[in-house]
């Protein structure tokens, strides 16, 4: 069947107006291509829909039939054809280190089946923007507890010390948790891992320096100010010339936490929270000027 969805539009309407001149102009065409497309309808469906014998058209007994059937199914298919309409970005907070790989096939997974644009802000702050709104949700390290957030748990993966290349520890192969234990801690007050109450009450870390975001850590890691401690894939991140990163025995895992807000959520934040949970293959890190070993999803 030969026609299309605009020989159905130029029936209805002029069903409608009842007059070509006046259907014509209101489809923004000539009345010679309105009585056309009319024309052509009629010969594909084999019978007459307008009387013409009159001044004015009327439809015939199979044109209303038809007018009644259009009214109903025309509004219909002109909706069901209409290309799906952009949703509104996803503005995905993250502090101290994104997780690369998960996240970005997570935000591939979105914008390809959902047509969902993923924007990826970083905020140095304890929920990466997420309380005060300037995100829709927010990958965050360590555990979350506010009940106004829905809160999942994408990944754990191990720590690894950090520690300045003219450190006394920059000749071992590996340092354990108690090592640690006996140094001077770097620790990120906003949005770090941990803090020196993870030790055993027996060999707790002095506290270093205190910084707020990744540069001043590494900073002072560098500057020999204390060791650091963080995620594998947050270190990957950050090579740096002046740091080592040893394998850590004996430390508690690093926890990524998805989270976004309970109340009025983004329409897809549930949707991407599953394409994090995912599972993804492991990867091994790369080995850089400032790492020694690390082994990681990044």
């Amino acid at each position: 069947m030969d026609i299309g969805l605009r020989h159905l539009q130029c029936f209805l309407t002029l069903a409608e107006e009842q007059h070509f001149t006046w259907a014509a102009d209101r489809l923004g065409m000539s009345q010679p291509t309105l009585s056309r497309h009319i024309q052509r309808l009629e010969g594909v469906l084999g019978r007459d829909l307008v009387d013409r014998s009159t001044r004015h058209p009327r439809l015939t007994a199979e044109g209303h039939r038809l007018r009644a059937d259009l009214q109903v199914l025309l509004p219909q298919l002109e909706s069901a054809l209409q290309p799906p309409e952009p949703q509104p970005s996803l503005r995905l907070g993250y502090a101290w280190g994104y997780p690369l790989q998960r996240g970005r096939q997570a935000q591939a997974t979105l914008e390809e089946r959902h047509l969902v644009l993923v924007q990826t802000v970083r905020r140095d702050d304890r929920t990466a923007g997420l309380r005060e709104g300037a995100v829709d949700a927010a990958l965050l390290w360590g555990t979350v507890r506010d009940p106004r957030l829905v809160t999942t748990e994408i990944l754990r993966e191990p720590h690894i010390a950090a520690v300045a290349r003219t450190s006394t520890l920059a000749v071992r192969d590996r340092v354990t948790w108690r090592d640690l234990g006996r140094r001077c801690l770097i620790v990120n007050t906003v949005s770090g891992t941990l803090s020196a109450q993870d030790w055993p009450a027996d060999a707790t870390p002095e506290i270093g320096a205190e910084t707020s975001n990744i540069e001043e850590y590494l900073h002072a890691v560098a500057g020999r100010r204390g060791v650091g401690v963080l995620p594998v894939s947050v270190a990957a991140q950050h090579p740096d010339p002046d740091i080592l990163y040893l394998p850590l025995t004996g430390a508690p895992p690093a926890i990524l936490t998805y989270a976004y807000p309970r109340t009025n959520p983004h329409p897809y934040a549930a949707t991407f929270g599953q394409a994090l949970r995912q599972d993804q293959p492991e990867r091994s890190t790369p080995r850089t000027e400032g790492q020694r070993t690390a082994s990681a999803e990044v």
